[in-house]
Parts: C-alpha cells; sequence; structure tokens
C-alpha cells in the first residue's frame, strides 16, 4: 500500500512537473509569431545591411576572403541567436494563447498587408487592425510597448554589437 502510495506520488509530481514545462515553454509559438510579424525578416535585412556597409570598408581581397565566407554563410544562425534571446521576451510578457492569437492575425490578410506596407491597407483592412487593437490582447498589446520596446532593443543592441566586432575581427587584415 505504501509502496504504491510512493508511486502514485512520484508518478504525480512527474505529470505536474512536465504540464508546467509545457505550459512556460512555448518556444516554438514566439518563433512563428516572430516570423509571422515581420520581426526576423528585419533581423535579416538588418544583417544584409551590415554586410553592405563593411562591404565598402573591407572589400573582398585575398586576406578577407575567409572571413566574407564566414559572414555570408552565417545569417542563418545569427537570426536564429536573436530569435534565441526575443523569444524568453515574448514568453514573459504573454501567454501562449495570446501569441497563438497574434500569430493568427499576423497570418491573415490584414496583417500580412500591415507587415509588407501599413499604406496600401484597404479601408476593411484598417478597421480589422483597430478592432484587434481595440480587443483585450491589443490593449495588453499597447500596454506592454514600452516594456518590449526597452527589452527588445537590448537585446537587438547586444546582437548588432556582436555581430558587428564579430565581423571586424574577421575583416581587419
Amino acid at each position: 500500500m505504501m509502496r504504491t502510495l510512493k508511486l502514485f506520488f512520484c508518478l504525480f509530481l512527474a505529470i505536474s512537473f512536465n504540464s508546467n514545462a509545457q505550459e512556460t515553454d512555448f518556444t516554438s509559438e514566439v518563433a512563428t509569431y516572430l516570423e509571422s510579424n515581420g520581426t526576423l525578416n528585419q533581423y535579416e535585412f538588418a544583417y544584409d545591411e551590415l554586410l553592405k556597409m563593411l562591404g565598402k570598408q573591407y572589400p573582398k581581397s585575398e586576406s578577407t576572403a575567409n572571413g566574407w565566407e564566414f559572414l555570408e554563410s552565417n545569417k542563418e544562425k545569427a537570426v536564429a541567436e536573436i530569435k534565441k534571446e526575443l523569444v524568453p521576451i515574448y514568453q514573459q510578457n504573454f501567454e501562449r494563447s495570446e501569441i497563438k492569437e497574434m500569430t493568427t492575425f499576423y497570418r491573415s490578410p490584414t496583417g500580412k498587408q500591415l507587415t509588407i506596407d501599413r499604406s496600401k491597407m484597404s479601408a476593411i483592412q484598417k478597421e480589422e487592425l483597430n478592432a484587434f487593437y481595440n480587443s483585450d490582447l491589443g490593449k495588453k498589446i499597447l500596454a506592454k510597448q514600452p516594456i518590449l520596446a526597452k527589452e527588445v532593443s537590448a537585446a537587438s543592441e547586444s546582437w548588432s554589437r556582436d555581430l558587428y566586432e564579430t565581423a571586424l575581427s574577421l575583416l581587419k587584415e
């Protein structure tokens, strides 16, 4: 009887910890959201722009060839690194269900148009955008903007500084 009770207790704890981990770790959902809302595209663009800038300062040559080869093949890894930094920020500020709802919005025609070119949104899309931001979740997003801006900015600055320093170390002759 006592052994059965201990087994039951251990099993209960294991299930509890597992379900709790599933509740707090929704990394893939946040990653999907960051892809859907255009955030990761912005970092890919920033990476490309850095390479353009560095190309003017450090043109490809025999002495910089290895550095350029590394940088040109490293964009996916660099973007994955910033994604890894951003995910916990969103996990701390939003619930899994909210992230899913935000992703659904950004995957809609209105959300897609918002990320492509806000100025070309139709009247209906503008109404849908307003409805989204007037919802409870939209109000929460707006309320969280100062916190998100500060935390995302810090992560972005660190990422870009590290990237720049790495690039310089690879390209300096």
